[in-house]
């Protein structure tokens, strides 16, 4: 019994970590694209602006996708909406 509740912990923890990463440019300057997700279409542009703002750059949605498959059984652990921005040059 002790080792399913470990396993049911562990598994929260690792699915309620949802993607964010940021994609270096090719001249290792600064980022190109930034991908974050959420648990809602709405929070997922506000997480990408957010995240933007923290790097002080200005970025361009350039996709929304949303990922309903296994995900949903796992609702209010599972972040199954990503976006990625990619970064405006000035």
């Amino acid at each position: 019994m002790k080792k399913m509740l470990l396993a049911l912990i562990c598994l929260v923890f690792v699915v309620g970590c949802g993607k964010r990463y940021v994609i270096p440019d090719a001249t290792g300057s600064g980022p190109s694209k930034i991908v974050v997700s959420a648990y809602t279409n709405d929070g997922c542009r506000e997480e990408l602006q957010n995240e933007a703002s923290r790097l002080g750059v200005q970025i361009r949605l350039t996709d929304v996708s949303s990922d309903l498959g296994w995900g949903i059984l796992l609702w209010p652990f599972y972040k199954s909406y990503t976006c990625t921005g990619e970064v405006i040059k000035k």
